[in-house]
């Protein structure tokens, strides 16, 4: 077996590189397994994608729907196309309307909610959501660091 002969810095580099790829990866995975939950509470930052009084869509939180309908500030929560995105302020927010359900995702930099729910009388009801936060990468960060410290554990042993 040969000896490693990098220096300590360049081995700090890697070990560095490592770590970001497992974060990385790990989030992902986080990301992706994040459980829905089937719930019929609403949350007030909900967004929820309308036709606006300009007929252009846009995205409005649910503790101002009704507000925003007094106003006469949208039309309907029945969307023309079957699926689009809406470039807001803070985030972005995507739809997809599929067998009568829209799918609506809210995203930004630190965070991602994704809510389905059923338009009946005008009204959104609740089927399930899931509300992904920082706290994906900061199990991502956990599980990186459990997994590097397990590779060179592994590394030593050997």
């Amino acid at each position: 077996m040969s000896e490693d002969k990098r220096g300590f810095f360049a081995k700090i580099f890697i070990a560095l590189m490592i770590f970001t790829a497992l974060v990385w990866a790990w989030t992902v995975a986080f990301i992706i397994s994040w459980p829905w939950e089937k719930n019929s509470t609403w949350k007030p930052e909900f967004r929820v994608a309308a036709v606006c009084a300009n007929k252009e869509p846009c995205g409005l939180a649910y503790s101002e729907l009704a507000e925003a309908k007094a106003k006469g500030l949208y039309t309907t929560l029945e969307m023309p196309e079957p699926a689009g995105d809406i470039e807001e302020a803070a985030n972005w927010l995507k739809w997809k309307k599929e067998n009568g359900i829209y799918e609506v995702k809210a995203s930004s930099w630190h965070f991602q909610t994704t809510i389905r729910y059923k338009v009946e009388d005008d009204v959104p009801v609740l089927v399930e959501y899931q509300d992904v936060a920082a706290k994906a990468f900061y199990y991502g960060v956990a599980a990186g660091l459990f997994s590097l410290i397990g590779i060179y554990l592994r590394k030593l042993r050997n």
